[in-house]
């Protein structure tokens, strides 16, 4: 699929052939547009300047229609066109993505920037999955990799007993209360790091997102392959022989977390484990 700058022109050049590749004898085509969501970009049209039996549909979708809603820094074009054929009318399709040029947001899609996490993984051992990826790759399990750590519940966004560790004016007996830790409506927070938008971020405590920086990285590394044998080991292999192929399995499932353990091992002073039954 076709990716193209958001807030772009985008030309696509359509060829009118049926699924055999044979060329259809269009007279009219009109087009709509519409995105991931399927909500309409571009109501039915007719396309100006279409000369009837030319072999290709020439559309251009203007950069106001490939821009985005909502923080989003990747998105996807639907673009469907209806070719009139005698009294008959036949659909085609065509797709492409939209990006923006940092498709990673700090504070919205991930803990940090693309070229952030390639210098903080210059300090991380044992990275083959991410050493091995290209940018869009590490970019996709980046993003992935804060949707994983997100499920966890983050001990700072609810006591902050945290907070300050890295001041020299921490006062381990008190109490700092944030705007980002605090009850919206009838709905409680709690540790969901999925409801901090980036100006919040921001002010989370340094080490904390020191963790979370790493944490990404390893988990992201996970994610494109990482290491094997920790695979099979969450799988519970217990015996591995070469000779004679012989494996192992121990009895039960194995916890099932949301992030790899090594990603944990990094957060695991800020996690929380324990859940709150309380009335609202």
């Amino acid at each position: 699929m076709n990716v193209f700058l958001a807030a772009t022109d985008v030309t696509l050049a359509v060829p009118l052939v049926d699924t055999d590749g044979n060329t259809l004898s269009v007279s009219s085509v009109q087009y709509r547009v519409t995105d991931s969501l399927g909500d309409e970009v571009i109501a039915l049209t007719s396309l100006a300047g279409f000369v009837a039996l030319t072999p290709d549909a020439v559309i251009v979708i203007p950069a106001a229609s490939n821009t985005f809603i909502g923080g989003l820094t990747r998105d996807l074009r639907h673009v469907e066109l209806r070719c009139m054929i005698g009294l008959n009318i036949v659909t085609l399709t065509v797709d492409y993505i939209i990006e923006s040029g940092d498709q990673l947001e700090i504070g919205v899609n991930s803990f940090q920037s693309l070229a952030q996490a390639q210098f903080n993984a210059a300090l991380i051992p044992n990275l083959t999955g991410w050493s091995s990826a290209s940018s869009s790759q590490q970019i996709a399990a980046l993003i992935d990799a804060r949707l994983h750590i997100c499920q966890l519940n983050f001990s700072p966004l609810t006591g902050n007993k945290l907070w300050g560790q890295d001041s020299l004016n921490f006062v381990p007996e008190g109490s700092y209360p944030t705007n980002y830790a605090q009850r919206q409506g009838g709905f409680l927070w709690g540790g969901n790091l999925t409801f901090v938008n980036p100006e919040q971020f921001a002010k989370l405590p340094d080490l904390f997102r020191k963790a979370l920086n790493r944490a990404q990285i390893v988990e992201a590394d996970a994610i494109l392959g990482g290491d094997p044998v920790e695979e099979k080991r969450h799988a519970g292999l217990l015996l591995d022989t070469v000779g004679e192929s012989k494996q192992m399995y121990r009895a039960g499932k194995p916890l099932d977390l949301p992030v790899c353990r090594r990603a944990l091992s990094y957060l695991s002073m800020f996690v929380s484990f324990s859940k709150v039954i309380a009335r609202q």
